[in-house]
């Protein structure tokens, strides 16, 4: 209470008076500096004790299972080769060690020898004479006997002044493993070292339990428990330091026995470790976030339960491991608290803060790492405390710090709810019986806009709000719950007023309060109309759109209301953003929104969904009945260009029209709105018009049933496979080939066509899904039947060009091939011409990728529309498959023939085999067999075929249905089959 006076109190001279600068230097500033000048010269003066090192004695060492008397010891020991040093296990250590000549000749010194160690029980020593001495005589001689005292340092031994011995024996029992040797002294050096290390021991202890009851005192009168948590890890620190100094068998000057040492270690590394973890994840909880905290304690107490357990059962040889093991995990766990208060804290102090605890932390783990490693004695006593205290310090001070911070942001949130709270502007009021105001604080009045001198009795609740029900509304208040009302409008034209209304009753009286909330009202309802509209045109946005969707189609559910969809697609805006930037677009856009505005009433909403995708909505009406509407927008936009100042642009639309279905989501009715905007674009008009029964619906419908399964399972029971044989013309009876084609059922188990289906897959993404499953099936398929598929060399299958380009979908095929490596040596992979032209230097690395598993490459509609022989030497293709439309038509003129023969001819010139597909009749086989084409595939050989003919069959003759077909294929193959 003194030096709180004396430093509160103001000096005697005036403030601002020369005598009261001076006294207000010399005490703030003078003094101070004069103490830390002190300091510093204390610390460069030459210490009163030096810490000195003795010379350590070569030494031989015997661990002993049983006892030994000192002449068996002896004996065994002679036969051991020398050391300066061993770590030895727990049980009895017997050492033996040399004399330095000259030891017993200067009788003025006075030598000493130290042990540093502490033995379980009492150690012996003797003095005795080496080997060579006197031969047998020196094996006889007695043993003279040191008396050993147990110092600071470990066990000591005077010498006398005249030994007559040159060898010393000891015998010790270890209770725990130690590094064991024998140091040669000066005694006045030795009784120095001593004093030096009980000098750097009290001001470790003095130092670190001085700094742990400051902080328990801290904590019993500011009831912060964290700081009871800092003082008891400071006393951990204080015993691991005195463990690492080699000082821990003692405490505040009493000895503690080896026996209990053992146990006091292991508890001081298991509280310590849960002390760490503890402390550090409380001092930086505010930046870990909520999952990283929690994951941070499960792992310290699952990891602390595990520490138990192996101190509890683990040998002593175990435990510097299981040290070593501590100190690294407890540096990850921290180091994951530390890198989050790096990153995190937005101010220097903290910063500096955290990087104190860092460096302090690095060096008390790294004395753990050294007891672990057994290499504590490589830390000087000095140096230690000093490092050992600092680290205290800096760590206290961090910890002390941030709790400060912490309950100055405690105070800082409670004051700042308590104003919140005092200076809300809440309308307090007072209702009579009849439901007149008795009552109005300011805010009130300025709230309903009442004049100050107004007669309040005069003006009734009813006045400016609909009547209430004010039991209701009390009960609500009692329960917690504000009640939401709207003030009258003086007239139409006037913004609506929103408040909160809070009211009890107090017999037939009402007291109440009036929030007033208009200005939060309109913001939600600005919010909500930017949820749902797009700000840019001033229409319905994605959500907006279906949200009215949505609505449509309840209606058509509920009271079958119909609705028809318009999907309107813009072209040529990406080009237009591209070349004039995309504020000329987006003002194009809004030139267009306004056009289609003006064909739509109030009741038919717009919305856009994409870039230059647009929906409208016309509740009511059929898609029939909207035909003339949407051919107006089209004609609209189409008929005249759009002016924006100069420039005029031409824009090109396109509309798909449709009725929605009851069974459709608004994904589903875009969808199908989408497709026939494709279709249009496709047929070139300007409206696509599919009505609610049109074929077209319900094959979209089954498609998108079919991308649905295909996208949640991978598969699909409207999909299957068929095989195509494809027939030899060298050997035609024994190979049975055939190519792999994918075939669609919708619900009335009909085929359907799958190249619509293959385009629609292509349009919406999904035909990798359909590649992945039709070899994953194929692959599946060959493996379960591959006896009977004998004489199948080569199976054909389709890859699309869109899958073709899919990195993450050649990823996941090879990856399918690599599961069945015996079975893709016998695909052959069709690729579309066109498709591989498009990238010539990545469809040579997919071919090369796929020959180098053994599969086989072809080019797919070779010949149809693109100079494909500058191209062909430039891909490692195995086969030519030659388009379809030239095969069939090729007998009809000489050019046919000549086209088709060329390409068979440069085929064979760059080592590449053939396969005429469509071949149709006997005359066309013959021909084609005639130029020398290697394989053939249509119906005059074979339709395609369900799995299990191509598994009844041993070769290609029983599926083949044309007589003069299977007499061909029996004069080619020189036999004739039954």
């Amino acid at each position: 209470m003194a030096i709180k006076t004396l430093l509160s109190s103001p000096p005697a001279s005036p403030p601002h008076s020369a005598a009261g600068r001076v006294w207000s230097f010399l005490l703030y500033f003078g003094i101070p500096a004069l103490l830390a000048l002190g300091l510093a010269a204390s610390l460069l003066l030459q210490p009163r004790y030096s810490s000195g090192s003795g010379q350590p004695l070569t030494t031989r060492f015997l661990h002993a299972d049983a006892w030994l008397e000192p002449t068996a010891a002896l004996q065994q020991l002679r036969q051991r080769p020398t050391r300066l040093a061993l770590h030895a296990d727990a049980g009895q250590a017997w050492l033996l060690a040399d004399l330095p000549a000259g030891s017993s000749t200067d009788p003025g010194t006075r030598l000493a020898l130290l042990v540093p160690a502490h033995p379980a029980g009492a150690p012996q020593c003797w003095l005795t004479p080496s080997l060579h001495a006197g031969d047998d005589a020196s094996s006889s001689a007695p043993l003279e006997e040191l008396e050993v005292r147990d110092g600071l340092l470990g066990q000591e031994m005077r010498l006398p002044n005249a030994p007559t011995a040159d060898q010393v024996l000891c015998r010790l029992d270890m209770s725990a493993p130690a590094r064991l040797s024998i140091e040669e002294w000066q005694s006045h050096e030795l009784a120095g070292a001593t004093a030096y290390t009980a000098q750097a021991s009290g001001l470790l202890e003095g130092g670190l339990l001085t700094l742990a009851a400051f902080l328990i005192v801290i904590s019993l009168t500011m009831r912060e428990q964290p700081y009871t948590v800092l003082a008891c890890w400071i006393l951990c620190n204080l015993r691991l330091g005195a463990w690492a100094l080699g000082w821990d068998h003692q405490f505040l000057g009493v000895i503690i026995p080896p026996a209990p040492l053992i146990w006091i270690r292991k508890l001081t590394v298991l509280v310590h470790y849960v002390l760490t973890v503890q402390l550090f994840t409380t001092l930086f909880q505010p930046s870990l976030d909520a999952a990283t905290l929690r994951r941070l304690r499960l792992v310290g107490r699952t990891s602390a339960a595990c520490l138990l357990v192996a101190l509890l059962v683990l040998p002593g040889e175990w435990f510097p491991f299981t040290i070593f093991l501590t100190a690294w995990l407890a540096s990850a766990l921290v180091a994951v608290a530390v890198v989050h208060g790096l990153f995190r804290f937005n101010t220097r102090s903290q910063l500096w803060h955290t990087i104190g605890v860092c460096l302090a932390l690095a060096l008390l783990l790294t004395g753990l790492v050294l007891i672990g490693l057994g290499r504590e004695h490589l830390i000087a006593p000095f140096a230690g405390v000093a490092a050992l205290l600092l680290c205290n310090v800096l760590v206290a001070l961090a910890a002390a710090d941030k709790m400060r911070e912490e309950r100055q942001l405690r105070l800082r949130q409670r004051n700042d709810l308590i104003a919140r709270d005092t200076l809300t502007p809440l309308g307090l009021f007072t209702l009579g019986a009849t439901r007149h105001f008795e009552h109005l604080n300011p805010n009130a009045r300025d709230i309903l806009d009442i004049a100050p001198d107004a007669d309040l009795h005069a003006l009734a609740w009813s006045d400016f709000f609909p009547k209430v029900d004010w039991l209701e509304i009390s009960v609500a208040t009692e329960q917690g719950r504000d009640t939401e009302i709207q003030r009258i409008q003086a007239s139409p034209d006037a913004p609506a007023r929103n408040f909160l209304l809070r009211a009890t009753l107090v017999g037939s009286r009402i007291e109440g309060s009036l929030q007033d909330i208009s200005a939060r009202t309109e913001t939600i309802r600005k919010l909500r109309l930017m949820a749902d509209n797009d700000p840019l045109t001033d229409t319905l946005n994605r959500r907006g759109i279906e949200k009215s969707m949505q609505k449509a189609i309840e209606d058509l559910q509920q009271v079958n209301t119909p609705c028809a969809l318009a999907f309107l697609d813009l072209d040529h805006l990406k080009r237009v953003n591209d070349l004039f930037g995309h504020s000329m677009g987006d003002t194009l856009l809004q030139m267009v929104c306004e056009r289609l505005k003006y064909s739509l009433s109030d009741n038919q909403p717009l919305g856009r969904i994409g870039n230059d995708e647009f929906i409208i909505l016309f509740p009511g009406k059929r898609a029939g009945e909207v035909r003339r509407t949407a051919q107006d927008m089209i004609e609209s936009l189409n008929g005249s260009a759009l002016y924006v100042g100069e420039r005029a642009f031409q824009l090109k639309s396109a509309m798909g029209l449709i009725d929605i279905d009851r069974t459709m989501t608004p994904k589903d009715a875009i969808a199908a709105a989408s497709r026939a905007c494709r279709d249009a674009r496709k047929q070139h008009q300007d409206v696509v018009l599919y009505e609610e029964n049109a074929r077209e619906l319900f094959d979209h419908i089954d498609e998108m049933h079919l991308f649905e399964q295909l996208e949640s399972t991978g598969t699909s029971e409207d999909i299957f496979l068929e095989m195509q044989p494809i027939m030899s013309l060298r050997h035609p009876l024994q190979t049975l080939n055939f190519e792999a084609l994918l075939r669609v059922r919708n619900t009335g188990a009909r085929p359907l066509q799958t190249g619509k289906i293959i385009q629609a897959a292509e349009d919406s993404g999904m035909v990798t899904a359909i590649d992945k499953w039709v070899f994953t099936t194929l692959l599946d398929w060959m493996s379960r039947h591959h006896l009977k598929l004998g004489q199948t060399r080569q199976v054909n299958v389709n890859l699309s060009g869109v899958s073709l380009n899919d990195d993450r979908f050649i990823d996941a095929l090879f990856g399918i091939l690599n599961q069945q490596p015996q079975f893709t040596r016998r695909l052959c992979v069709e690729i579309t011409e066109g498709v591989a032209l498009q990238d010539l230097e990545r469809t040579r690395q997919f071919m090369r990728r796929l020959q180098r598993m053994g599969a086989r490459v072809a080019l797919d509609d070779f010949g149809a529309g693109y100079t494909s022989f500058s191209y062909l030497k430039e891909l490692p293709a195995d086969m030519i498959k030659i388009d379809g439309t030239l095969i069939r038509d090729m007998l009809a003129s000489e050019a046919n023939i000549a086209i088709v023969n060329s390409i068979v001819d440069l085929a064979h010139n760059l080592g590449m085999e053939c396969i005429a597909e469509w071949v149709e009749d006997v005359a066309t086989l013959r021909a084609l067999a005639d130029m020398g084409v290697d394989y053939v595939q249509g119906y005059v050989i074979s339709k395609s075929r369900p799995p299990l003919d191509i598994l009844a069959c041993e070769n290609i003759m029983p599926l083949v249905a044309d007589p003069a077909a299977r007499a061909y294929i029996e004069e080619i193959s020189g036999r004739r089959m039954p």
